[in-house]
């Protein structure tokens, strides 16, 4: 058997300005590049098996790793919008979140993206004819490194740059600033971006399809279904009087559906156990709890930390870890061990909950572990 009926990849760059045309590279089945061009509209359907990448700016996502409960998918997705609720909330519209697969520290990859955005790259593959098996950001087609150096290639007139547990998009000037000490593997050429992009289409970190905008799962109708129908047809045949009868039985099924919808969602956030009675009211105040024993949320603690750190010489951030429970967990370089208790001060004085876990020396430095929004 020769490899025709192998399957092959195609990348189709979904480009920043919108009224440019999306770029492809097509790789065959051992990830070599054997096509590229301009995508054309209205793409007659492949010869032989595809599998489509809509590869989208990364400057347009926000990827970070959280620590979620090993819990069903529902309960994680939930769990993971409570924890960014602060993030998304500074958002100018609404917007789409999706979950990489759970890793084995119990952390996962979580990316948001404007909703707005997701459906403006989908109606942009169907005018050319697409229907994406995948839609992943750019930054996070690129493979992940062994090591610590992070790898970076030139995309779209952006700078995509990928490491252990980081990845995101920036202008090249910007990079830098963001990266602070650590130098990029940059991609020297094309063809180095190409072969990156070709490793990582392979395994990719994430596929944005996820809950609204997951493809249809074929679902068979239910016989429950089938009878309403059956009801809401025959009270149409019946006479043009029952149009109204028909309209507000649909309207009640709608409601039955909607309120039960409610019900599994609030379950999905709420401790194991609770007996569900108001969703919207009970998920309400579980937020309250959760934001007031964060200090204000993940975003709202980060925020204050680097506000407090503004005035300490030298001190920066290394890594920020958010909890389950919406705690901030920071590593923080300094030079002096006083430095901590100033920041504590600091911070207890806006009304935030500071604890230090610990302090050593690296490095010529001290490197101290603690934790924002924690309660006393």
């Amino acid at each position: 058997m020769g490899t025709r009926g192998m399957r092959r990849t195609r990348l189709v760059f979904a480009p920043s300005d919108p009224q440019a045309p999306p770029a492809y590279l097509l790789l065959d089945a051992f990830g070599e590049v054997v096509g590229r061009g301009e995508q054309p509209l209205r793409a007659e359907a492949p010869a032989a098996p595809t599998t489509v990448v809509l590869v989208v700016p990364g400057v347009e996502a926000t990827a970070r790793w959280l620590r979620l409960p090993a819990r069903g998918e529902a309960q994680a997705r939930a769990a993971a919008a409570l924890l960014l609720e602060g993030e998304q909330a500074l958002e100018d519209e609404p917007v789409h979140l999706a979950l990489g697969p759970l890793e084995a520290d119990g952390c996962r990859l979580a990316v948001t993206v404007a909703r707005s955005r997701m459906q403006g790259w989908l109606d942009l593959a169907r005018l050319h004819g697409i229907s994406p098996d995948v839609v992943a950001p750019d930054c996070l087609l690129l493979p992940e490194p062994e090591g610590e150096r992070p790898v970076a290639a030139r995309i779209g007139g952006a700078l995509a740059v990928r490491g252990r547990r980081l990845a995101f998009a920036c202008d090249p000037d910007l990079a830098p600033v963001l990266l602070q000490d650590r130098d990029p593997e940059l991609a020297s050429d094309a063809e180095a971006v190409e072969r990156l992009l070709a490793q990582g289409a392979g395994r990719p970190a994430i596929n944005l399809l996820q809950g609204e905008f997951a493809p249809a799962d074929g679902r068979r109708i239910a016989p429950r279904d089938l009878r309403r129908a059956g009801v809401l047809a025959a009270l149409l045949l019946a006479s043009p009087m029952a149009l109204e009868g028909a309209e507000a039985l649909r309207l009640s099924f709608a409601a039955d559906r909607a309120e039960a919808a409610a019900r599994q969602d609030a379950a999905a956030v709420l401790p194991k156990g609770t007996v569900v009675r108001d969703p919207a009211a009970q998920v309400a105040a579980r937020l309250e709890r959760l934001e007031l024993a964060a200090g204000g949320g993940p975003a709202g603690l980060a925020a204050r930390l680097f506000a407090a750190l503004s005035g300490i010489e030298g001190a920066q951030v290394e890594s920020l870890i958010v909890s389950p429970d919406g705690a901030l967990r920071a590593s923080i370089t300094h030079a002096n061990y006083s430095d901590m208790e100033l920041l504590g001060g600091a911070l207890r004085g806006d009304g935030i909950a500071f604890k230090e876990e610990g302090t050593r020396d690296e490095a010529g430095g001290i490197v101290s572990e603690v934790m924002l929004g924690v309660r006393r």
